[in-house]
């Protein structure tokens, strides 16, 4: 038991969910979404900005008002973007994951692709905070954070009598 009166062994796995949900958070902080320097191939993840036509032309397998595809590139057709979506932004809202939909997206449906990339900045910033935690960490706590010496025994013995070690007596 602590001293709140709950017992240690329920904050270890609260503590390790909620470190767990930070790296998982952070991991996903180090990658953007940057215009492609060359065509895309099958399988990049992309984000496609949609036009008021392509709105309009896909509103029906997308949703209405639908401002960003989200997805995996399944094919090129010609200058169409076939894309397996994984998630559509609303011109008003948050992401909307969705599953099953695939769709062609042709150079009059898109103003902007952009693919997703791991970013050098982003990822540094990551790494330096991780290693100021565990800096900051070892030299408040040290090594043996949690850790206690064991206590002598009840008979007021030594260190070497508490182990069962037998007692040596020199020059008696």
């Amino acid at each position: 038991m602590t001293a709140g009166g709950a017992p240690l062994a329920r904050h270890s796995p609260l503590r390790l969910t909620a470190a767990l949900v930070a790296v998982l958070h952070l991991c996903t902080a180090c990658f953007t979404y940057v215009p492609p320097r060359t065509a895309p191939a099958p399988g990049a993840p992309l984000q496609l900005e949609l036009t008021d036509q392509g709105r309009v032309a896909h509103s029906a397998r997308l949703g209405p008002g639908i401002l960003r595809v989200a997805g995996a590139l399944k094919a090129m057709e010609g200058d169409r973007y076939v894309v397996d979506v994984a998630s559509v932004t609303p011109i008003r809202g948050q992401d909307l994951p969705v599953s099953g939909i695939s769709v062609s997206l042709g150079p009059h449906d898109v103003t902007d692709v952009r693919v997703r990339t791991l970013s050098r900045t982003r990822t540094s910033w990551v790494v330096g905070a991780a290693l100021a935690v565990v800096v900051t960490f070892l030299v408040t706590k040290g090594f043996s954070a949690g850790s206690t010496p064991p206590e002598g025994p009840p008979d007021g013995g030594g260190p070497d009598n508490y182990r069962g070690a037998a007692m040596i007596r020199c020059c008696d």
